[in-house]
């Protein structure tokens, strides 16, 4: 499952810490310094870097715990960790400087940018994919292909050669500057238009430009002779992991330091400014942490994801925090920093351990607010508009459209409302309370973790009246369809689990002929036999992690899936046929029934899966 863990990991990286432990929050550097490290030891995690700053300089430094277990070596403030894709934001930086030069702009169309670069854009003539929508997530694309996350790109592979690799991922499914959807590839994109303009390799574009001013001689987007030497041994579920080269650099690949980020946070706090110099003007970071690309920017909505920057909270303080998360095979990290405090921190773990990621996330940031109070504005009366959105909604801009029948039964949304408050909470879990959105005009709703304006009722134009919370968009659908989705794939299971269990007596008993040789063993088989199938694509699909090269070429896996998923929905019918060849030669009504409900159900979910692309799977595609 080593796949899908990095991918929850990336997940939530791209999510809003909305909520505290119940613990009462460090009061002292010293108790927070003691928490993290209780934290560390509790949770198994190898090494935490660290770096807690101010807009003047580090307040604190350090590497705690070992960054190679094997070895007893000792984690410190050079230690380098791999901090994924808040490398992205040296993509927004890029830009920004560019185009304070004059030599592009946010809004160029990438098409007369880079015309090599392949893409598809159905809505190109009246709705071009621009620069803003690669770094904002508005292109509509899915992100990286299995195919190219699969791939381990040599140093010397260049951006242009990365993105020719598997272009097929860049296909916009709605149209540009509409929908959020994470994607990778968009800041690789950006990165070609940066080597095509300055006329340099991208990573010495960015080593010239920022690095070295901001004095992170240590931070590199390749595996150093430095990196070797210094780097922290990345582990998932304890196992080290072989360095990851990652086709698309400019997405995820710096190695960087807790002092080198502390160098990095401090520019961030003085909103793009040196000792030396001012590198970055100070209008551009409010455009970097503002969207503007996406249906409920017209709708004044400030909280999202802007460029390469994300918007998050914490508790009901409020209060905005800004930055970027990244997620790597065995890593994770998170800077963040909010202007009001005038403080920010980094901190990055050479596991992928979201339990350790999220609590020390927590601790730091119930830390820095220890003194805050939360001083919201007056809600109004909720107005009707939004009073109407009682009911249950699905999230309609995935990630990959192949995840697409996943967010249908798990990422169901309930809404519901009072005179002053929406409240939004998965239908299955996952927040520790609802959502306490309010209202101070009728435009919009504050979200009250962030304290920024973030849901707002919006027109797609693909898919009608929405809703935009945060960088999700939904669409409202009726309880019938959200339950009896739900039900079917509780009843299938159920039903799958009793007949395996029941396969034992049954064939214990036609051993013994005890059930004759009739049709009734027919019925009773081919069901079953389909459940079988449907458990194998299940167990084929969870096996891509641990053997992701093997999954993205032609291999015995890659055909296994490829043919398991033909399997299932043929087996079906198959159930079915038999069905009907010996409706009138069962001797039992029950057993016939049975077979009956336990068929239904198999076709229904084979139409699912087929509805939504998952039948004859190419993972090497």
């Amino acid at each position: 499952m080593r796949f899908l863990t990095a991918l929850l990991s990336i997940i939530i990286t791209c999510s809003s810490l909305a909520h505290a432990d119940a613990d009462t929050p460090p009061q002292t550097l010293e108790e927070l310094k003691t928490a993290i490290e209780k934290i560390r030891t509790e949770t198994n995690t190898p090494a935490v870097g660290i770096a807690l700053v101010n807009k003047d300089g580090p307040l604190w430094m350090a590497g705690l715990g070992e960054a190679n277990i094997a070895q007893h070596t000792p984690a410190d403030e050079n230690t380098l960790f791999r901090i994924g894709s808040v490398s992205k934001m040296f993509a927004a930086l890029a830009v920004l400087k560019l185009q304070e030069e004059g030599k592009l702009n946010l809004n160029d169309k990438v098409r007369d940018l880079v015309p090599e670069i392949q893409f598809e854009n159905q809505w190109e003539e009246t709705h071009p994919v621009r620069i803003a929508h690669l770094l904002e997530h508005t292109t509509g694309w899915d992100d990286i292909h299995l195919a190219e996350y699969a791939y381990s790109a040599p140093d010397s592979m260049s951006t242009k050669e990365g993105l020719d690799y598997h272009p097929d991922s860049r296909k916009s499914r709605w149209i540009p500057g509409t929908r959020h959807a994470y994607c990778n590839s968009g800041s690789a994109v950006v990165a070609y238009i940066v080597e095509k303009i300055s006329g340099k390799k991208y990573e010495d574009y960015i080593a010239e430009t920022f690095f070295k001013p901001l004095d992170m001689p240590s931070t590199s987007y390749f595996q150093t002779e430095l990196y070797k030497q210094k780097g922290a041994t990345l582990y998932t579920n304890g196992k080290p992991e072989n360095y990851w080269h990652i086709i698309h650099r400019a997405a995820g690949s710096i190695n960087s330091s807790p002092k080198d980020m502390a160098n990095f946070m401090q520019f961030l706090l003085q909103r793009g400014a040196t000792q030396n110099q001012q590198l970055i003007p100070r209008a551009a970071f409010d455009r970097m942490e503002i969207p503007t690309t996406t249906l409920g920017s017209t709708a004044q909505l400030t909280g999202g994801y802007g460029l390469a920057n994300y918007t998050s909270g914490y508790k009901d303080f409020n209060m905005a925090f800004h930055g970027h998360n990244g997620g790597v095979f065995g890593g994770l990290t998170e800077l963040s920093y909010n202007q009001q405090l005038e403080t920010g921190y980094v901190f990055m773990i050479n596991a992928g351990n979201g339990q350790a990621f999220d609590k020390i996330s927590k601790t730091i940031r119930a830390y820095l607010l220890k003194n805050h109070q939360i001083n919201k504005p007056q809600p109004i009366v909720l107005p009707e508009k939004f009073k109407a959105l009682n009911g249950y909604y699905v999230p309609i801009n995935d990630r990959q459209q192949l995840t697409r029948f996943m967010n249908r039964v798990f990422g169901v949304m309930k809404f519901h409302t009072d005179d002053t408050y929406l409240y939004r909470q998965p239908l299955l879990g996952g927040w520790d309370a609802p959502s306490k959105d309010f209202a101070i005009n009728d435009d919009y709703l504050i979200d009250q973790w962030t304290g920024l304006p973030s849901i707002a009722l919006v027109n797609d134009p693909i898919a009608g009246n929405s809703v935009q919370a945060s960088t999700d968009l939904f669409k409202p659908v009726s309880a019938f369809s959200v339950f009896s989705l739900l039900g079917l794939y509780v009843s299938l299971g159920t039903i799958s689990l009793l007949s395996l269990l029941a396969i034992i007596v049954w064939g214990c008993r036609r051993l013994a002929k005890k059930i004759p040789a009739e049709a009734s063993v027919w019925i009773r088989i081919w069901p079953l036999l389909t459940s079988v199938v449907l458990l194998g694509s299940i167990m084929s699909l969870s096996m891509v992690g641990l053997f992701m090269q093997a999954a993205a070429s032609v291999s015995l896996l890659s055909i296994t899936v490829y043919l398991l998923s033909i399997a299932y929905p043929l087996c079906a019918l198959a159930s079915a046929f038999v069905l009907i060849k010996y409706r009138n030669q069962v001797i039992s009504r029950w057993i016939y029934g049975y077979a009956l409900i336990y068929t239904g159900l198999h076709l229904l979910m084979a139409a699912h899966l087929v509805y939504y692309g998952i039948f004859a799977l190419k993972l090497w595609a």
